[in-house]
């Protein structure tokens, strides 16, 4: 059973970026009529003060290129992702010697998930605008996704004699140190990272999660400083208190399930680890049973909660209810050894 942990911090492709990463380029900065049309455009309506602000300034002002590079950032945050490009390659055939036009058409293709032509784009970025560290560090990324570490760290070390004191560019070194596998290195990234910027949340929460693997009291210092600096983080509260629960401290970690279910009854997790808790440590079989029958009802294709309710109703002398619990497991996953065993020795 998995928990949907905090928000990546960089997007995720499909399964074809493999493909599209090394595929042929074509000219992906030409902007054809129709597209120039759509950038001359006013009359896209959508309520959104920010795009009703830039278009009266391009009504004065037609031809200024940061207006159409803003505008598409702005269409980027409405997901009007075509709008966004074609207004990104005007500000280009605009105004080409400023290196934010085309960094706004990388973020609207990033949007896209086009990574074939973000790529394309950011090589042309790298040529011609040598010291772009932001440039350098979309590119990075790119390498990251596609599992190309050392040229990753590569282009991460580029942007970082730019700018030694990018906070962006030690998390990132940090995080595909962490994927590559060396656990060291990323600790001491992700820790700069924090020093250059000490409000870095995703910095402090990958570091909780690191520590919380290796159930080291350490992760719950930096999801403390996590939550210091957004508290609301569900996610983030959750960690905590898992992380409390395999430490031992259970009654702190029910304290911390309770309170989000307070206010997300949706926590299926927050449920079975509360009935885990009841059942192992404080052998309390009938609230483990309710907290087993909340996650169920939450998911009703979760074989491990059946296979756990089955086992309460054993404990509880409730056989006909155990065995249909079982399965039920086993319906879902017949390879349950467990639940095999279980169905076996009633």
């Amino acid at each position: 059973m998995t928990f949907n942990f905090h928000k990546k911090y960089f997007i995720l492709f499909s399964a074809i970026i493999l493909i599209a990463f090394n595929s042929c380029k074509n000219n992906s900065l030409e902007q054809t009529e129709a597209e120039n049309k759509t950038s001359d455009s006013l009359s896209i309506k959508l309520n959104s003060p920010e795009l009703k602000a830039v278009n009266a300034e391009l009504l004065k002002d037609p031809g200024n290129a940061g207006l159409y590079a803003k505008r598409s950032g702005i269409y980027i945050s409405l997901n009007k992702l075509p709008e966004a490009i074609n207004d990104a390659k005007r500000a280009i055939k605009i105004d080409s010697t400023k290196a934010e036009h085309y960094m706004a058409l990388i973020d609207a293709y990033y949007t896209q998930n086009n990574t074939r032509l973000a790529k394309e784009a950011l090589e042309i970025v790298e040529k011609k605008f040598p010291d772009n560290a932001d440039a350098l560090l979309k590119l990075s990324e790119l390498y990251f996704i596609v599992k190309q570490y050392q040229q990753g760290i590569d282009y991460v070390n580029k942007a970082l004699k730019i700018n030694d004191r990018s906070a962006k560019a030690y998390y990132l070194k940090g995080s595909i140190y962490r994927e590559s596998g060396d656990t060291t290195r990323a600790v001491s990234s992700l820790e700069t990272a924090i020093e250059q910027d000490g409000k870095f949340e995703n910095a402090f929460i990958d570091l909780g999660v690191m520590f919380a693997a290796q159930k080291n009291p350490l992760g719950l210092e930096y999801y403390n400083n996590a939550l210091k600096i957004n508290p609301t983080n569900e996610n983030t509260i959750y960690a905590r208190a898992k992380l409390l629960q395999d430490l031992g401290k259970t009654d702190e970690a029910i304290t911390e399930y309770k309170s989000i279910l307070q206010k997300n009854k949706n926590c299926e997790n927050c449920y079975y680890n509360l009935g885990a808790i009841y059942l192992e440590i404080k052998k309390d079989n009938k609230s483990a049973l309710e907290n087993f029958t909340n996650a169920i009802a939450l998911n009703p294709n979760s074989a491990q909660a059946y296979f756990a309710r089955g086992y309460t109703y054993s404990q509880l002398k409730d056989k006909q209810s155990a065995k249909a619990d079982y399965t039920m497991c086993l319906k879902i996953q017949p390879d349950f050894e467990a639940a095999i065993q279980a169905l076996n020795a009633l």
